[in-house]
């Protein structure tokens, strides 16, 4: 059985988890800020259920880590998109910000698709391991290779030039490692929450940013 975090460690890690989530929240706002004079800064999206607006209606996964039924998306859309929400997510309100389209889902079916304002890759559950809701979400390795298609599509559109430039002036957003806590207690995990499993999720949410910046 996981060891429950003790109240007091709840809370550092909600107080923790606010203070990030409201500094990477001002950092972006702040990008967008500096791309308005030289032009409309792109977003990639990667992440969980903060960041997805639909990627997991694509999927075969459990309504758990769906959200494209009633009473999601009520008030703004005034119909279930995906999201998990009743209206428009965080980045949803740094697109608006920035003055670009809401990014559609990555995986959603379009002959029609287009990235040159970016691409929102998220899927709600995932987690910085490949093991957090394995075979029910899309991971993060996965999310990455789908950048990887966008960046592959932005070049033969672009050519090697334009399309860096697009990539290399784009604002990143990522939301992730909250489920790699919550899948221990939703699955009855033996895994404890130990400081070497706390260290793993903190070298894998490293390696993804890494990663994403190499691929840019």
């Amino acid at each position: 059985m996981a060891k429950p975090l003790g109240t007091s460690n709840f809370t550092l890690v909600l107080i923790i988890f606010l203070y990030l989530l409201t500094y990477c929240f001002h950092i972006h706002i702040v990008e967008c800020q500096c791309q308005k004079t030289k032009g409309k800064a792109s977003l990639f999206i990667f992440g969980d259920s903060f960041f997805d607006v639909g990627n997991n209606n694509y999927i075969n996964t459990t309504t758990l880590d769906q959200a494209n039924f009633e009473p999601y998306g009520e008030t703004y859309f005034k119909f279930p998109t995906g999201r998990f929400s009743d209206g428009r997510l965080i980045s949803d309100f740094i697109a608006e910000y920035a003055k670009l389209p809401l990014l559609p889902p990555f995986l959603q079916p379009s002959s029609q698709h287009s990235y040159y304002n970016g691409a929102n890759f998220a899927s709600a559950g995932a987690g910085a391991l490949v093991t957090t809701f394995q075979g029910s979400v899309i991971d993060m390795e996965t999310q990455l290779k789908n950048f990887k298609k966008v960046k592959s599509w932005l070049r033969n559109k672009l050519g090697k030039g334009k399309s860096q430039n697009i990539l290399s002036n784009a604002v990143y957003l990522f939301s992730i490692g909250t489920n790699d806590y919550l899948s221990l207690f939703v699955t009855n995990s033996s895994i404890p929450i130990s400081p070497q499993y706390q260290q793993m999720v903190v070298g894998n949410l490293t390696t993804i940013v890494q990663v994403s910046r190499k691929e840019k």
